[in-house]
């Protein structure tokens, strides 16, 4: 589709690469989105937990507690960040091809 077919404007913190490979695989695959955010939410519990412990096990062993909370939340930001853009772009998506189907 392009873009002077589109009728949404698409926001500008989602990826247009990213909305239409998820456009692509939601119409060719005809996948579940409660299977996909489920996948999501459950990869992001996981990767923030591990970080939260790596940052907390380095400060029980003795690391410099300013500096490893500064790099774990810099890290836990940045990748939550990139995680909401992903999900938006999922979303996005997801709506557009309803649109279509319309």
């Amino acid at each position: 589709m392009s873009d002077a077919q589109r009728t949404t404007a698409r926001p500008w913190y989602a990826s247009d690469r990213q909305i239409e490979e998820y456009r692509q695989t939601l119409e060719s695959d005809r996948t579940d989105l409660s299977m996909i955010k489920t996948l999501k939410i459950a990869r992001s519990l996981l990767v923030n937990v591990g970080i939260i412990a790596i940052g907390s096990y380095g400060i029980a062993a003795g690391g410099d507690p300013t500096l490893i909370a500064t790099l774990a939340l810099a890290v836990l930001g940045g990748y939550n960040g990139l995680e909401l853009s992903d999900y938006a772009a999922l979303l996005q998506a997801y709506q557009e091809v309803q649109n279509d189907g319309n």
